[in-house]
Formats: C-alpha cells, structure tokens, sequence
C-alpha cells in the first residue's frame, strides 16, 4: 500500500495537466502523467496507478481505446480507469448512450467533466478510490 494514492492523468493538453496535477498534489495524491493513449498504457503496466484519469479524444489511438487496452491485460485490469473530458459529446453521434452508464458499461470506474472547480473533481476522486 502507498502511503498516497497515486494518480496517472492521461492527456494532450499540458496546461491541464500542469493545474490538474498541482491540484492533486495539493490534496494528498501523488501524481503521474502521460501526453498521449500509448504513453498512458505504458505508464498504466509500469506503474499500476490507484487510478487512471483518461481523457478520450488525443491525437492518435483515442483515450477509450487506450482504456480498454488496459483492462485487457492482466497486469492492469484492475487499475480504475475514469474518462475525464470537456467534451459534451465524447463518443461518436451513434453513441446515444447516458456517459456515465456508458462507462461503467466499459469496464470504468466513472466519467467525469473538466470543470474550473477542481475541488468537485478532487472529491469524485476519493469518492472512487474508497469505492470498492
């Protein structure tokens, strides 16, 4: 066990990388991060973050195939993995699906939405590290 829960933030955009992760530090975590969906699961296997914070469009292989990658393989399968977009519409029109059951159908933890309160965030975060 971490004497902190360590977080991997999987994104292209550095500027919210850079504010997610003094966040997140900020609150007790201890961080990671990777620009792109390859980096993320290379990361993922190496690490084996307490969770795994996904957005889902980046250039190259998209953030639910990263996701999906990781719960694959054995070694990672039991990473929590939330998506974490500003995106309203995350996934391709014919997706006409609820976000969050969506996730969850895939194998995630959660979904949640860049917001400019990173304290609703920092808490939906704990609240999935203390779920089972």
């Amino acid at each position: 066990m971490r004497p902190k829960p360590l977080v991997l933030v999987v994104d292209d955009e550095e500027s919210f990388l850079e504010v997610i992760t003094t966040k997140l530090q900020a609150s007790g975590f201890d961080t990671a991060v990777a620009k792109n969906a390859a980096e993320g699961v290379s990361q993922a296997e190496k690490l084996l973050p307490d969770l795994i914070l996904m957005d889902i469009r980046m250039p190259g292989e998209t953030g639910t195939d990263a996701a999906l990658t990781i719960k694959q393989n054995p070694k990672t399968k039991n990473v929590k993995i939330a998506f974490l977009t500003n995106m309203r519409e995350p996934w391709p029109a014919a997706v006409d699906a609820d976000k969050q059951k969506l996730s969850k159908a895939l194998g995630m933890e959660d979904f949640l939405e860049k917001t400019s309160d990173l304290n609703i965030l920092v808490q939906r975060i704990r609240g999935i590290l203390t779920s089972g």
